[in-house]
């Protein structure tokens, strides 16, 4: 199948769950799947299938019955997402102020771009590709997965569990407000950079510590009086010989970079 070009797009409210195959353009190759979502949940699991399986439905809501001038309120849990796939790359949306729960199976080497801004959280877990995860207000957990990651959370916890990494690729894991918990496989060869304002870092990695790295005059000027020096902060050393920078930031929580067992 060449050139396949399917959107599917649910405006009206549907009140049963939505249940949606996505045929691929070639099963065998790689597939490229970004999920962006205004508000909502997002679950993203790798099987063994040949197309993508997306399961949707609108957020359970529970209010008392109120009544307007003799009428009375009709509510429900509608979806409103737009699936686009042509050539193996797939892209889900969903603009509306709906809260939607979204899971999707998709084979085993997908590479991800996911995003939620609000009232959800975002589970990834059985894939081979590249990762970007960013979730505004909720928790990020990845697991189970190979590849690169780059997983951001404003206000959560970012949990992450690889089973390999991709060989030569800088990754980050940070939040503003969360825990930084990252568990890699012993041989992973990377310099990590690691940093928090309010809380502790620990790892059972052999991290070989290297010097701060020096103040950086942003701003001199000596008949104005100005003078302006910045420092990063970070704790900065190398695994296993170093490699690639991984690096580990948060505000407020405590970073835990673990071996695999």
């Amino acid at each position: 199948m060449k050139n396949f070009l399917m959107c599917v797009a649910i405006a009206a409210p549907i009140f049963a769950q939505d249940h949606i195959a996505v045929p691929l353009t070639d099963p065998g190759r790689p597939v490229t799947l970004s999920i962006h979502l205004l508000r909502g949940s997002i679950t993203v699991r790798g099987y063994s299938g040949r197309e993508l399986l997306v399961d949707t439905k609108g957020a359970t809501e529970t209010r008392t019955e109120s009544t307007h001038e003799g009428m009375h309120r009709i509510s429900g849990s509608g979806t409103d997402v737009t699936i686009e796939s042509e050539n193996n790359k797939v892209s889900i949306s969903s603009h509306g102020m709906r809260s939607n729960e979204l899971v999707v199976q998709t084979p085993v080497n997908t590479s991800l771009n996911v995003k939620t801004l609000n009232g959800g959280q975002i589970l990834i877990e059985g894939v081979t590709g590249d990762i970007e995860a960013q979730d505004l207000n909720g928790a990020v957990t990845i697991r189970n997965v190979s590849g690169s990651v780059v997983a951001h959370s404003l206000n959560g916890a970012v949990t992450v569990a690889m089973s390999n990494v991709k060989s030569g690729s800088p990754m980050s894991f940070s939040s503003l407000n969360g825990t930084i918990d990252v568990t890699l496989p012993p041989s992973v060869a990377a310099d990590f950079s690691m940093k928090t304002n309010r809380g502790e870092i620990y790892s059972d990695f052999d991290v070989k510590l290297k010097p701060s790295a020096k103040p950086v005059v942003e701003e001199s000027d000596a008949k104005k009086g100005k003078f302006k020096v910045k420092t990063d902060g970070a704790v900065v050393g190398s695994v296993n010989g170093g490699g690639p920078e991984f690096k580990f930031t948060t505000l407020n929580g405590n970073i835990y970079i673990r071996k695999t067992k």
